[in-house]
């Protein structure tokens, strides 16, 4: 279960993420078309590739979470030899990303209700939903972090039945 799960959820923010990346490609190709070439620049891709570079920041860290990649945790792991420590300090590191985690569904839920009714300048878009990855990058870094524990403890627990 858990990891079909967890193959879902990676495989929706890798095309959620490459999809934005390659959309903020063309904008910003057309961006320098426009401008350099027609001498007539967009006032919309500039504020389209703010909120889209948003949107793919927070994401791909929540990726980045679930992948366990953040480079200060694989360099801090790393340097530790004892399976016991690095154990320990997964859970911390898990429960650390959990922490602030609740923090950007807290903090982010605010901001979407209180910038719902602000709209931007060139597209027009309320500006809740440029806020709303904040919440939804941090139940999608809840959801890893509680995936990784239930892997880890799981994953410990077999590890004592083999040594028994």
């Amino acid at each position: 279960m858990n990891k079909a799960f967890r193959k879902y959820l990676d495989r929706t923010i890798e095309t959620i993420t490459c999809m934005l990346l390659m959309i903020m490609v063309v904008v910003t190709s057309w961006q320098v078309i426009s401008r350099y070439i027609l001498n007539n620049p967009s006032s919309v891709t500039g504020e389209f590739l703010r909120f889209g570079l948003i949107w793919f920041s927070l994401l791909a860290g929540a990726y980045v979470v679930g992948k366990k990649s953040h480079i200060a945790i694989t360099f801090l792991s790393n340097g530790i030899k004892s399976e016991q420590t690095k154990r320990v300090l997964e859970v911390i590191v898990q429960i650390s990303f959990i922490l602030f985690a609740v923090m950007m569904i807290m903090g982010g839920t605010k901001a979407v209700s209180l910038t719902m009714a602000q709209i931007s300048p060139s597209l027009h878009l309320p500006m809740g939903y440029v806020y709303l990855a904040l919440p939804v990058s941090g139940v999608t870094i809840l959801l890893y972090c509680l995936i990784n524990l239930t892997d880890l403890f799981s994953s410990k627990q077999l590890h004592i039945q083999e040594n028994s």
